[in-house]
């Protein structure tokens, strides 16, 4: 990996040398990606990103906030109080929530996994299962784990459904959007045109929830 400062900000980039006439570049996770011909040289990927520096420092993300606060907690986009006590279960009375002192960061991310796999399989059975006629929905298995990279998954053949516990953090209207865009993957496998008409079919906002979402992830460290 490769490293250039913009701007007094250290960035790392990679090169990746195909069959092209131009040069491209991309950032994801603030890594910038390089698609170049091979006749290009360090000094020509430079100059170029250089030259796209604005982009580059706009498209830049640090993520600043830690998931696992020592004075607030966020469940369902409500915001709590923490305060640490001698019992041996995590309880939530009013504005607070009492964490106990034996609890480390896997048993509160266990917390958000059990929080994520409760609500989607009540909003399945409750709500999901009379709104979305078009696929069965029995049988399914639902899981949750926190992923870096991933906000959920679909194995449609064994017809489980892994989510990722972040969710349990933010606005439940997050948790539907992603929980119905792998329910769509059960009749549709691929993100083609088809699968976003049946996704938008329920969830008409569903690209704008989905870019919410993006922004609220992008700012904790996982």
């Amino acid at each position: 990996m490769n490293k250039i400062i913009l701007d007094n900000k250290i960035f790392y980039y990679q090169v990746f040398f195909k069959n092209n006439k131009n040069m491209y570049l991309r950032v994801s996770e603030n890594v910038i990606t390089i698609t170049a011909p091979k006749k290009y040289s360090k000094a020509n990927f430079e100059s170029f990103i250089i030259k796209h520096q604005r982009f580059i420092l706009k498209t830049r993300v640090i993520p600043e906030n830690s998931l696992y606060n020592q004075d607030k907690m966020l469940i369902w986009g409500r915001e709590y109080n923490v305060i640490k006590f001698d019992g041996k279960e995590l309880k939530i009375e009013d504005n607070t929530v009492y964490i106990p002192e034996r609890f480390d960061e896997k048993n509160i991310e266990d917390f958000y996994r059990k929080q994520t796999i409760k609500l989607a399989i009540s909003m399945i059975d409750e709500e999901l299962v009379y709104s979305i006629k078009d696929i069965d929905l029995s049988n399914l298995i639902v899981k949750a784990q926190l992923m870096k990279s991933r906000l959920g998954s679909c194995h449609s053949t064994k017809r489980i459904i892994k989510l990722n516990s972040i969710l349990a953090r933010f606005d439940e209207k997050y948790l539907r959007a992603v929980l119905v865009h792998e329910i769509v993957h059960l009749r549709v496998g691929n993100h083609q045109t088809k699968f976003y008409q049946l996704l938008e079919k329920y969830i008409p906002d569903y690209r704008i929830l989905s870019k919410q979402l993006n922004n609220l992830v992008k700012q904790y460290k996982i």
